[in-house]
């Protein structure tokens, strides 16, 4: 049982595209019993490739909340997306992450786990696209919008979306992926710009209020909480909570860069409290996570990866 550090390893335009069509459950406001599941198994089993028997993944759910039966059923909804693979061994459902949501994973890891760092610096240069896509493929429209929201962009206009970061090879890639071809790309520097500034895309104002409920209800806990005095099941269930929420801001908030932000923007506090519970709870929920293996699948004893972020 060990802790290892969240990383963001590239991926080529292939892999990535492939990963980006596992059906995952969009993260939501409050917990649902799918992306729960998936924010539990992704934080102490996503580099495994151990089958995990669905007994195990049941309890530690009934850990979090979840009813027997609403675990199970996420289990069979995320194997019908394609998130989780199954097999039976005897009467036994066995689960685990197929190939594609594991690199899946890697990315959207990587994005979560760095969301509100200020260590990436802007290089004063914005990216734009502007493109056509006919009425009768509303589909693959909003296919690339939401694309295009992940990656950080907001409409400026219906048909112009603006993002701070180069993402430009990230967004081609998509464009040929979902079959969109009249469109164009480019860059350009701040300092060239002429009318609208293109940070009104986004309602600053709007983005600011997400983070008062999260600073909320962890922002005292992350300040005087002491692990010790915690059992593991309150641990394992705290650390799952808190970046069960954390996880839904990416999809909201573009990451725009600390230069472009008002003094004191809450995304900031928000990501120190969650750095701060989510890494000092590790140890803590590994050993439960352990121990309640140890006791339903003692084949997966050392499999246990407790995840960390870097601060």
């Amino acid at each position: 049982m060990t802790s290892e550090p969240h990383t963001s390893p590239g991926h080529p335009a292939n892999a990535r595209i492939a990963a980006e069509q596992v059906n995952f459950p969009r993260p939501l406001k409050g917990s649902a019993s799918q992306h729960l599941v998936v924010t539990m198994l992704a934080d102490y089993w996503r580099g495994s490739a151990a089958w995990l028997p669905s007994r195990l993944i049941v309890a530690l759910a009934g850990s979090l909340g979840l009813s027997s039966s609403a675990a199970s059923t996420a289990l069979s909804r995320l194997a019908g997306r394609d998130v989780l693979e199954q097999s039976n061994a005897g009467r036994t459902s066995r689960y685990r992450f197929t190939p594609e949501a594991k690199a899946r994973l890697d990315i959207g890891v990587g994005q979560i786990g760095g969301f509100g760092s200020q260590e990436r610096r802007w290089d004063g240069m914005w990216t734009v696209v502007a493109f056509t896509v006919p009425e009768s493929s509303r589909e693959m429209r909003d296919l690339l919008r939401s694309r295009l929201k992940w990656l950080g962009f907001a409409p400026l206009y219906g048909a112009v979306w603006v993002s701070a970061w180069d993402t430009a090879d990230e967004l081609e890639d998509s464009c040929r992926h979902l079959g969109v071809e009249n469109y164009v790309i480019f860059r350009t520097p701040e300092a060239e710009l002429r009318g609208r500034p293109l940070i009104e895309a986004w309602d600053l104002e709007d983005l600011r209020r997400q983070y008062t409920p999260f600073i909320d209800s962890y922002g005292r806990k992350a300040r005087t909480l002491d692990p010790q005095q915690l059992s593991g099941a309150e641990a394992f269930k705290l650390r799952t909570e808190v970046i069960d929420a954390w996880r839904a801001f990416p999809w909201e908030d573009p990451g725009l860069p600390p230069e472009l932000l008002p003094r004191e923007f809450p995304l900031f506090e928000a990501r120190r409290i969650f750095v701060t519970l989510y890494n000092s709870l590790a140890d803590a929920a590994a050993v439960y996570v352990e121990e309640t293996a140890v006791r339903l699948a003692p084949d997966l004893a050392g499999e246990i990866r407790a995840f960390r972020v870097k601060a």
